[in-house]
């Protein structure tokens, strides 16, 4: 009995490491999918833009990653997902800045951003080293160093 049960376990425990390495391999999404996806945010930043100058000129704005509503004179939007985490991407995309500013939607927001006489920066973001462990990167063998993107606005 004893030893049919360490078998079970072994076999277990076999089963779940070929399952960690087959199913917990990390989406590598379409770049024109990526593309079409910052572009909507972007929109929707161009959107929202006067509105949240005005708040952080009267000290309502939150500002990301910041406990406080201190007028900054600048905002910094990280792009996110629909459920308003950092949106992560793959090392093993090849979306890179230059893909982004050839979106509709940061041509968009940056004509908008010169009609207010701002300025506008979009800064690539390694996520190794930023202070904050993604819930879902739980395995340290895995080749793989997302990064992110932000948007920065001042000049107000």
């Amino acid at each position: 009995m004893k030893k049919n049960m360490s078998t079970f376990i072994l076999i277990l425990a076999a089963a779940g490491i070929a399952y960690l390495i087959l199913f917990n391999k990390p989406y590598h999404y379409a770049e024109a999918d990526l593309k079409k996806w910052f572009s909507s945010k972007l929109i929707e930043i161009s959107e929202n833009l006067e509105n949240d100058i005005e708040k952080d000129k009267n000290g309502e704005y939150a500002h990301s990653g910041q406990q406080t509503f201190d007028r900054r004179g600048a905002i910094t939007y990280l792009l996110v997902d629909k459920h308003y985490a950092r949106f992560d991407v793959s090392d093993k995309n090849k979306l890179n800045t230059k893909d982004i500013i050839g979106t509709t939607g940061y041509e968009t927001l940056e004509s908008k951003v010169h009609d207010l006489n701002l300025v506008i920066q979009l800064e690539e973001k390694d996520v190794e080293g930023d202070g904050v462990v993604p819930f879902d990167d739980i395995d340290e063998y895995i080749d793989d160093y997302p990064r992110y993107y932000a948007v920065t606005i001042s000049g107000w």
